[in-house]
């Protein structure tokens, strides 16, 4: 017998026969609206695909995207793999510098990119080897140059249908964030995406205290908040379409007009980091539409990053309904999810309901995961024995793009190594309580401490810096840097500051990365290894920017 392919083009085309009615609206803040159906962007993915086809992109060709939440990035999620070529979304938030190598190193052939981001891709264009074709979303707003326009190449495409492939080929890449070293890159293929788009419909729709919002099929409406370059905007476009809901892509996330469309457009499940939650929580619009959202009471997922207890009681206060999500680039993402099991009992104690809320959560079906010790044995569920999270399961990227060496550090042992440190708690779930390598996660974006450090190191007055994450309401965490001065020499944390933002006009680091605070100090804590210890850091400095 024939073998069924398990391909993303497999539920696209059950898609728009079962919801080809149902509505995808584009509702930027520029207020160019878009409302369309599932069965309208069928055809314009197909027309899109074949309008790339004219333009030279073949099965297997890499095609990069620098894109806001648009209705065009939602159909290049279908059409590109669906034709055979594989979807390369890009981190508008990398440093130019980033963002050469990773296009070079993935070996793209064609960049479409928001009108936004003509300015940058102007700049990237001579030190790109690959690309061969760019294309420009306009949003409605006119070209910003000459290159092709996104609804040009659909115009000049046919809706033939998409071609028959395996679901063992490749259908996108994506890259770390670089924060210990360069970026590294990521792949997927249609099979891994296709179960994790089934899987994280049923988590969707069926988990018990997770998601299961009370509306009609024509009601439910879900936003896509998270960005789409960051993985698979977790997945969700491809979920909540296979699940038939309304989707409302907003563009550029701006919280006044977030808000907004919660409110009007009786949005009843979203997802994003924990500084997008916050920063809707105190928008200045919100007050408002208080009274709207607390009627429509919309869950919130949260990823990316740890959610405070203090966070989701006021995201719950505000009719919110906080949930929480695990998951990493190399993971597609999705590995855990915050929901309770059919016969476990609802903590009705404040505290204990916010503790096991905001822990990592319980492994979605088909994800194998563990907590282990150096030695890759389990440690006990007891929530104090410290261990490394390890998965195994069908959508975690099987190697890295030509980097054996990390690939064999990341598999050890027949496993996938996350780096996170966590404790395992009696009832089975996980909690992240550390990281095991020094990054800082602000708003949930990677910042390289060691990047930063050595950018510090390069002032002449620096003998010795520790950058470390602290506490920030806002942001989660934000950068702070420990200097110690050289004998005799003298400088100001303006000067220091001064001194990095050459980096950021050199393209090296974004401006965001820049310290909140450069704390003076005459010695380092040393481990007994003689290594810098952050942890000492990390706790001393921890009120420094409340």
């Amino acid at each position: 017998m024939e073998k069924y392919q398990l391909t993303l083009s497999n539920l696209w085309k059950y898609i728009k026969e079962i919801y080809g009615d149902v509505e995808v609206a584009y509702l930027p803040p520029h207020g160019n609206n878009i409302r369309s159906t599932y069965g309208r962007e069928y055809e314009r993915s197909l027309r899109l695909a074949d309008g790339l086809r004219r333009l030279g992109i073949a099965p297997g060709d890499r095609v990069a995207t620098l894109d806001w939440n648009t209705i065009w990035h939602f159909d290049l999620y279908w059409a590109v793999p669906g034709m055979g070529a594989v979807l390369h979304p890009l981190n508008v938030r990398l440093a130019p510098e980033d963002l050469v190598y990773i296009i070079n190193h993935a070996q793209d052939k064609a960049l479409i990119y928001h009108r936004d981001f003509a300015p940058l891709v102007e700049k990237l264009k001579p030190h790109l080897k690959s690309v061969q074709l760019y294309i420009q979303i306009s949003d409605g707003l006119g070209t910003a140059t000459r290159d092709p326009e996104i609804e040009d190449v659909i115009k000049q495409g046919e809706p033939k249908p998409l071609p028959e492939i395996g679901e063992d080929t490749v259908a996108t890449i994506g890259y770390t964030s670089g924060t210990t070293g360069k970026p590294k890159g990521a792949y997927f293929t249609h099979r891994a995406l296709t179960l994790h788009t089934l899987v994280s419909a049923v988590a969707f729709a069926g988990f018990r205290g997770f998601a299961r919002p009370e509306c009609t099929e024509e009601q439910c409406a879900f936003m896509q908040l998270v960005p789409m370059f960051h993985v698979h905007g977790w997945g969700t476009p491809w979920t909540f379409a296979l699940l038939g809901w309304r989707q409302i892509y907003p563009g550029r996330f701006d919280p006044n007009h977030t808000v907004k469309l919660i409110a009007e457009e009786g949005v009843k499940t979203m997802a994003g980091v924990p500084t997008m939650l916050y920063m809707l929580l105190t928008a200045p619009e919100f007050p408002k539409y208080a009274e709207k959202i607390k009627a429509v009471r919309p869950i919130f997922v949260v990823g990316g990053a740890a959610l405070p207890k203090e966070l989701a009681k006021k995201a719950a206060e505000a009719g919110f309904i906080p949930r929480v999500g695990y998951g990493m680039t190399e993971t597609a993402p999705i590995l855990t999810l915050g929901f309770f099991r059919p016969t476990e009992e609802i903590p009705k104690e404040v505290d204990r309901y916010y503790d096991l809320l905001t822990a990592t959560g319980l492994p979605i079906p088909l994800v194998d995961l563990m907590v282990v010790d150096e030695g890759l044995r389990p440690v006990p569920r007891d929530g104090r024995s410290v261990g490394e999270i390890v998965v195994r399961a069908p959508w975690v990227t099987p190697e890295y793009l030509g980097d054996v060496e990390k690939t064999r550090e990341a598999w050890r042992g027949g496993w996938f190594h996350t780096g996170d440190v966590a404790v395992w708690l009696p009832d089975g779930r996980v909690r992240i309580v550390d990281r095991a390598k020094d990054v800082i996660k602000s708003g949930g974006e990677w910042i390289s401490s060691l990047q930063l450090e050595d950018l510090i190191m390069t002032h002449p007055a620096v003998a010795q810096v520790a950058v470390v994450g602290v506490p920030h309401e806002k942001w989660g965490e934000r950068p702070v840097a420990v200097v110690v001065l050289k004998p005799g020499a003298s400088a100001t944390e303006q000067d220091i500051i001064k001194h990095l933002e050459k980096f950021v006009e050199a393209g090296k680091i974004p401006k965001w990365w820049l310290p909140d605070k450069i704390i003076f100090t005459t010695q380092l804590p040393l481990t007994g290894t003689g290594k810098i210890d952050k942890k000492v850091l990390r706790e001393q400095y921890k009120e420094v920017l409340r």
